[in-house]
Protein backbone atom coordinates (compact mmCIF):
# COMPACT_ATOMS: atom_id res chain seq x y z
CA UNK A 1 0.00 0.00 0.00
CA UNK A 2 3.28 2.46 0.79
CA UNK A 3 4.61 1.55 -2.26
CA UNK A 4 1.39 2.35 -4.34
CA UNK A 5 1.24 6.00 -2.67
CA UNK A 6 4.58 6.67 -3.12
CA UNK A 7 4.61 5.87 -7.00
CA UNK A 8 0.92 8.01 -7.15
CA UNK A 9 2.71 10.83 -4.91
CA UNK A 10 5.53 10.84 -7.69
CA UNK A 11 3.89 10.71 -10.09
CA UNK A 12 1.60 13.94 -9.12
CA UNK A 13 4.60 15.43 -8.58
CA UNK A 14 5.87 14.99 -11.70
CA UNK A 15 2.87 16.00 -13.47
CA UNK A 16 2.59 19.28 -11.27
CA UNK A 17 6.51 19.78 -12.24
CA UNK A 18 5.85 19.51 -16.00
CA UNK A 19 2.47 21.21 -15.81
CA UNK A 20 3.38 23.91 -18.33
CA UNK A 21 5.11 21.66 -20.92
CA UNK A 22 1.63 19.90 -20.56
CA UNK A 23 -0.17 23.43 -20.93
CA UNK A 24 2.32 24.57 -23.33
CA UNK A 25 1.40 20.93 -25.33
CA UNK A 26 -2.44 21.35 -25.40
CA UNK A 27 -2.20 24.68 -25.87
CA UNK A 28 -0.68 23.92 -29.15
CA UNK A 29 -2.95 21.11 -29.84
CA UNK A 30 -5.81 23.73 -29.65
CA UNK A 31 -4.14 26.01 -31.79
CA UNK A 32 -3.99 24.07 -34.25
CA UNK A 33 -7.74 23.19 -33.97
CA UNK A 34 -8.44 26.91 -33.48
CA UNK A 35 -6.97 27.79 -36.43
CA UNK A 36 -8.24 25.25 -38.61
CA UNK A 37 -11.87 26.09 -37.18
CA UNK A 38 -10.81 30.36 -37.76
CA UNK A 39 -10.75 29.28 -41.83
CA UNK A 40 -14.05 29.75 -42.59
CA UNK A 41 -15.71 30.68 -45.69
CA UNK A 42 -15.12 34.89 -44.84
CA UNK A 43 -11.22 34.18 -44.17
CA UNK A 44 -10.77 31.98 -47.11
CA UNK A 45 -12.21 34.50 -49.21
CA UNK A 46 -10.09 37.25 -47.68
CA UNK A 47 -6.93 35.37 -48.26
CA UNK A 48 -8.12 34.17 -51.74
CA UNK A 49 -8.84 37.85 -52.75
CA UNK A 50 -5.06 38.48 -52.20
CA UNK A 51 -4.13 35.93 -55.16
CA UNK A 52 -3.38 36.54 -58.30
CA UNK A 53 -5.73 34.16 -59.33
CA UNK A 54 -8.98 36.60 -57.87
CA UNK A 55 -7.37 39.95 -58.86
CA UNK A 56 -9.84 42.24 -59.34
CA UNK A 57 -13.16 40.03 -58.24
CA UNK A 58 -14.99 41.57 -55.85
CA UNK A 59 -15.05 39.39 -52.30
CA UNK A 60 -19.41 38.28 -52.76
CA UNK A 61 -18.31 36.82 -56.21
CA UNK A 62 -15.13 34.71 -54.81
CA UNK A 63 -17.13 33.67 -52.08
CA UNK A 64 -19.52 32.40 -54.44
CA UNK A 65 -17.47 31.01 -57.03
CA UNK A 66 -15.74 28.80 -54.57
CA UNK A 67 -18.89 27.29 -52.91
CA UNK A 68 -19.71 26.25 -56.06
CA UNK A 69 -16.48 24.45 -56.17
CA UNK A 70 -15.21 21.46 -53.86
CA UNK A 71 -12.64 22.54 -51.96
CA UNK A 72 -10.92 21.99 -48.57
CA UNK A 73 -8.54 23.22 -46.05
CA UNK A 74 -5.25 21.49 -45.04
CA UNK A 75 -2.71 21.44 -42.16
CA UNK A 76 1.14 20.42 -42.97
CA UNK A 77 3.59 20.18 -40.45
CA UNK A 78 6.66 21.72 -41.69
CA UNK A 79 9.02 19.51 -43.48
CA UNK A 80 6.00 17.33 -45.02
CA UNK A 81 5.60 17.01 -48.51
CA UNK A 82 2.51 18.30 -50.34
CA UNK A 83 3.46 17.19 -53.63
CA UNK A 84 5.97 14.71 -54.76
CA UNK A 85 7.34 13.95 -58.34
CA UNK A 86 4.88 12.28 -60.58
CA UNK A 87 2.32 12.61 -58.61
CA UNK A 88 -1.63 13.35 -60.23
CA UNK A 89 -2.37 17.05 -59.65
CA UNK A 90 -6.31 17.62 -59.41
CA UNK A 91 -6.20 20.71 -57.67
CA UNK A 92 -4.90 24.31 -57.73
CA UNK A 93 -2.94 24.81 -54.15
CA UNK A 94 -3.29 28.07 -52.41
CA UNK A 95 -0.95 29.13 -49.07
CA UNK A 96 -3.43 30.23 -46.90
CA UNK A 97 -1.06 30.33 -44.24
CA UNK A 98 2.91 29.13 -43.63
CA UNK A 99 5.55 28.74 -46.44
CA UNK A 100 6.04 26.11 -49.40
CA UNK A 101 9.30 25.34 -51.10
CA UNK A 102 8.93 24.32 -54.74
CA UNK A 103 11.70 22.48 -55.87
CA UNK A 104 13.38 19.80 -58.28
CA UNK A 105 15.74 16.53 -57.53
CA UNK A 106 18.97 17.46 -59.55
CA UNK A 107 20.58 14.36 -61.20
CA UNK A 108 23.10 14.01 -58.63
CA UNK A 109 20.58 14.21 -55.57
CA UNK A 110 20.57 17.58 -54.28
CA UNK A 111 17.60 19.57 -54.35
CA UNK A 112 16.93 22.89 -56.60
CA UNK A 113 15.08 25.48 -55.13
CA UNK A 114 12.58 26.44 -57.86
CA UNK A 115 10.29 29.18 -55.80
CA UNK A 116 9.13 30.09 -52.24
CA UNK A 117 5.46 30.56 -52.00
CA UNK A 118 4.13 32.73 -48.82
CA UNK A 119 0.59 33.40 -48.00
CA UNK A 120 -1.85 33.87 -51.13
CA UNK A 121 0.47 32.49 -53.21
CA UNK A 122 -0.67 29.79 -55.39
CA UNK A 123 1.21 25.97 -56.87
CA UNK A 124 0.37 23.22 -59.02
CA UNK A 125 -1.59 25.49 -61.56
CA UNK A 126 0.99 25.02 -64.00
CA UNK A 127 0.74 20.90 -63.88
CA UNK A 128 -2.85 21.44 -63.50
CA UNK A 129 -3.37 22.88 -67.11
CA UNK A 130 -0.93 19.68 -68.53
CA UNK A 131 -2.71 16.91 -69.90
CA UNK A 132 -1.64 14.05 -68.02
CA UNK A 133 -1.92 16.22 -64.74
CA UNK A 134 1.62 14.70 -63.45
CA UNK A 135 3.99 16.64 -61.46
CA UNK A 136 7.34 17.44 -62.56
CA UNK A 137 8.64 18.65 -59.27
CA UNK A 138 8.08 18.21 -55.47
CA UNK A 139 6.24 20.71 -53.03
CA UNK A 140 7.04 21.21 -48.85
CA UNK A 141 5.95 22.95 -46.23
CA UNK A 142 8.95 25.07 -44.81
CA UNK A 143 7.00 25.84 -41.48
CA UNK A 144 3.17 24.45 -40.12
CA UNK A 145 0.87 25.31 -42.98
CA UNK A 146 -2.68 25.88 -43.95
CA UNK A 147 -3.48 24.85 -47.40
CA UNK A 148 -6.66 25.58 -49.60
CA UNK A 149 -7.15 22.76 -52.63
CA UNK A 150 -9.61 24.17 -54.93
CA UNK A 151 -11.07 21.21 -57.29
CA UNK A 152 -9.70 21.30 -60.85
CA UNK A 153 -13.08 22.65 -62.09
CA UNK A 154 -12.26 26.56 -61.46
CA UNK A 155 -10.70 26.04 -64.67
CA UNK A 156 -13.58 25.38 -66.21
CA UNK A 157 -16.32 27.57 -66.80
CA UNK A 158 -18.13 28.73 -64.11
CA UNK A 159 -22.03 28.54 -64.41
CA UNK A 160 -22.64 30.51 -60.83
CA UNK A 161 -20.86 33.93 -62.02
CA UNK A 162 -21.24 36.50 -64.89
CA UNK A 163 -19.12 36.01 -67.89
CA UNK A 164 -17.54 39.19 -66.99
CA UNK A 165 -16.17 37.72 -63.35
CA UNK A 166 -15.06 34.29 -65.47
CA UNK A 167 -13.21 36.49 -67.62
CA UNK A 168 -11.18 38.06 -64.91
CA UNK A 169 -10.48 34.83 -63.25
CA UNK A 170 -9.44 33.23 -66.29
CA UNK A 171 -7.25 36.56 -67.52
CA UNK A 172 -5.60 36.19 -64.42
CA UNK A 173 -4.58 32.38 -64.59
CA UNK A 174 -3.16 33.25 -67.90
CA UNK A 175 -0.87 35.94 -66.05
CA UNK A 176 -0.46 33.39 -63.27
CA UNK A 177 0.95 30.71 -65.72
CA UNK A 178 3.27 33.66 -67.59
CA UNK A 179 4.39 34.57 -64.25
CA UNK A 180 5.54 30.89 -63.47
CA UNK A 181 6.86 30.77 -67.23
CA UNK A 182 8.93 33.79 -66.88
CA UNK A 183 10.39 32.98 -63.56
CA UNK A 184 11.40 29.41 -65.39
CA UNK A 185 12.72 30.82 -68.32
CA UNK A 186 14.86 33.49 -64.66
CA UNK A 187 15.68 30.13 -63.39
CA UNK A 188 17.54 28.74 -66.60
CA UNK A 189 19.39 31.67 -67.55
CA UNK A 190 20.91 32.14 -63.81
CA UNK A 191 22.27 28.09 -64.22
CA UNK A 192 23.15 29.09 -67.25
CA UNK A 193 26.31 31.27 -66.03
CA UNK A 194 29.49 30.00 -65.93
CA UNK A 195 30.54 32.35 -62.71
CA UNK A 196 29.11 32.65 -59.40
CA UNK A 197 29.31 35.88 -60.09
CA UNK A 198 27.23 36.77 -62.86
CA UNK A 199 24.53 34.32 -61.52
CA UNK A 200 24.37 36.18 -58.47
CA UNK A 201 23.81 39.78 -60.32
CA UNK A 202 21.32 38.13 -62.68
CA UNK A 203 19.03 37.30 -59.63
CA UNK A 204 19.77 40.88 -58.30
CA UNK A 205 19.29 42.66 -61.51
CA UNK A 206 15.78 40.66 -62.17
CA UNK A 207 14.78 41.83 -58.17
CA UNK A 208 15.80 45.29 -58.79
CA UNK A 209 13.66 45.27 -61.38
CA UNK A 210 10.69 43.69 -59.71
CA UNK A 211 10.81 46.24 -56.90
CA UNK A 212 11.79 49.28 -59.36
CA UNK A 213 14.67 50.15 -56.89
CA UNK A 214 18.28 49.61 -56.33
CA UNK A 215 17.36 48.78 -52.44
CA UNK A 216 15.38 45.37 -52.16
CA UNK A 217 14.98 42.92 -49.60
CA UNK A 218 14.84 39.50 -50.99
CA UNK A 219 12.82 36.65 -49.93
CA UNK A 220 15.60 34.01 -49.34
CA UNK A 221 17.88 33.26 -46.70
CA UNK A 222 22.05 32.14 -47.54
CA UNK A 223 21.07 28.84 -47.90
CA UNK A 224 17.69 28.93 -49.99
CA UNK A 225 19.72 31.54 -51.97
CA UNK A 226 22.79 29.01 -52.61
CA UNK A 227 20.20 26.56 -53.54
CA UNK A 228 18.17 28.86 -56.29
CA UNK A 229 21.49 29.61 -57.79
CA UNK A 230 22.99 26.38 -57.45
CA UNK A 231 25.92 26.94 -55.71
CA UNK A 232 28.03 25.98 -52.41
CA UNK A 233 26.92 28.37 -49.48
CA UNK A 234 29.97 28.94 -48.47
CA UNK A 235 31.34 29.75 -52.31
CA UNK A 236 28.43 32.55 -52.13
CA UNK A 237 28.94 34.21 -49.11
CA UNK A 238 32.93 34.74 -50.13
CA UNK A 239 31.48 36.05 -53.67
CA UNK A 240 28.98 38.48 -51.73
CA UNK A 241 31.55 39.94 -49.81
CA UNK A 242 34.10 40.39 -52.45
CA UNK A 243 31.65 42.25 -54.71
CA UNK A 244 30.72 44.43 -51.46
CA UNK A 245 34.52 45.63 -50.64
CA UNK A 246 34.99 46.31 -54.12
CA UNK A 247 31.32 48.20 -54.25
CA UNK A 248 29.48 46.29 -56.46
CA UNK A 249 27.18 46.14 -53.68
CA UNK A 250 25.46 46.40 -50.46
CA UNK A 251 23.65 44.15 -48.07
CA UNK A 252 22.68 43.14 -45.01
CA UNK A 253 21.28 40.13 -44.11
CA UNK A 254 18.25 40.19 -46.68
CA UNK A 255 18.47 43.26 -47.30
CA UNK A 256 20.65 44.52 -50.74
CA UNK A 257 21.23 47.62 -52.74
CA UNK A 258 23.52 47.65 -55.99
CA UNK A 259 25.70 49.84 -56.15
CA UNK A 260 26.90 50.15 -59.96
Amino acid sequence: MNNILFVLYNINEFLSNNFLIQKWYNYLRGKEVGIMMDFNEDRVTEICSKSIIFKGVDKAIIKEFLSSLSYKVVFIKKGELIIKEDDYIDYLGLVLEGEVNVCKYCPDGSESLLSKLKTHEVFGLDILCTPSRNSFYYAYATKPSFILKIDKKILEKGKVISEEDTSKIYGNVITCLANICAKKCHKIELVSQKSIRDKIMIYLSIQKKNNNSNKFKISFDRDQLANYLCVNRSVLSHELSLMQKEGIIKFKKNEFEILE
